[in-house]
């Protein structure tokens, strides 16, 4: 499978952002199309994509923190005909190697739907599934009560997700905990970009008071009673 990069002035955007993107994750949960060219022409993000005669089967979308020395798997999104036969498991690979030799990151997370809050749901997939391609690869949960800050103004939060370690630089390949420092300096980014600032509210402070100085524990992701799971933001 060919994987390629798709740049904020590649003609294949548009189609990745509405065959790809929005067919598998609600509204509130997608930036827009403006905020995702922006964040391309900036360099701090980037799409991978597996194009198949000109057309993408899927795409993986990066979001680099420098300062925080976290990359974030933004989306990763596959043909609703084209599911488990490999694609996903080609743009993970892409981001397990060819994203870690890019830009060197100190940890690579996800944001992944907890299925006791979701629904399975033809378009947009089945979220134990989904727990499961990734625990294959190796990823881990981060112990803490992770939900998705609203977006933009005038968009809702998004509960009911873990934060999964993809992979880590070499010094923390086998911890059993990750950092808090990287994470919560990612985070404070987060929210100051998408809520204007980190709120003092029981969500917000309970996700913050998580990231204990010893260290973040890793879950295994396919425990996923054990696996936090927030409701109320």
């Amino acid at each position: 499978m060919r994987v390629i990069d798709v740049g904020s002035d590649d003609p294949l955007l548009d189609v990745v952002y509405d065959e790809l993107l929005v067919p598998n994750f609600p509204a509130h949960e997608l930036v827009t199309p403006a905020a995702l060219r922006a964040g391309l022409a900036s360099g701090l993000q980037w799409i991978s994509a597996v194009v198949r005669d000109g057309r993408p089967d899927g795409a993986a979308v990066a979001e680099w923190s420098p300062d925080s020395g976290v990359l974030l798997l933004s989306y990763l999104a596959v043909r609703r005909d084209l599911r488990s036969g490999g694609i996903g498991g080609a743009l993970l690979s892409e981001v397990l190697t060819g994203w870690q030799q890019r830009v060197h990151p100190l940890l690579t997370l996800a944001e992944i739907e907890h299925p006791a809050a979701h629904t399975p749901d033809d378009d947009k997939g089945d979220q134990s599934a989904r727990l499961r391609f990734y625990a294959r690869h190796g990823a881990r949960v981060l112990d803490v009560p992770y939900f998705q800050p609203a977006l933009r103004p005038g968009a809702a939060r998004v509960p009911g997700l873990v934060l999964a370690l993809l992979t880590s630089a070499p010094e923390l390949a086998d911890a059993e905990v990750v950092p808090s420092e990287p994470v919560r300096a990612y985070m404070t980014q987060y929210f100051e970009e998408s809520e204007g600032g980190v709120p003092d509210d029981p969500a917000a402070t309970a996700l913050f008071a998580a990231m204990v100085p010893g260290g973040i524990r890793l879950l295994p992701m396919d425990d996923v009673a054990a696996l936090p799971c927030t409701e109320n933001v």
